[in-house]
């Protein structure tokens, strides 16, 4: 496309779609996504088998309630939150495992040999 077409005033160069602010700026949401997916999993299957199992008898008791169906909600959305949460939690707290080795050179350690160089 170009500039001269009035939905797209910015030239293709120029499109603020296409900056590297933007493309980090979706992998991160891609990354929150995709986390929070694995825990939703996780909760989906955990609380699956608390109901298959009956663990403390909460299947029973929740099929012997008119409400059934809010309760069936409520658990499976409170596991959705903690699960999530902790995978998107692991998620990012390992992010910064490549760093964390002393022969790993980042913009830190550059810096601070500059500094000593002087």
């Amino acid at each position: 496309m170009n500039s001269d077409t009035p939905n797209h005033p910015l030239p293709d160069g120029d499109d603020p779609r296409a900056s590297k602010a933007s493309r980090e700026a979706r992998s991160i949401v891609r990354f929150m996504i995709e986390h929070t997916a694995y825990g939703g999993v996780g909760a989906l299957v955990f609380g699956a088998l608390v109901l298959f199992f009956d663990i403390g008898g909460i299947y029973s008791l929740a099929m012997s309630s008119r409400d059934a169906p809010v309760f069936i909600f409520l658990l499976f959305f409170g596991l959705f939150i903690t699960f999530g949460g902790i995978s998107l939690g692991i998620g990012i707290m390992t992010l910064g495992g490549f760093s964390d080795d002393d022969r790993y050179r980042d913009e830190r350690t550059r810096n601070r040999d500059d500094v000593d160089r002087k």
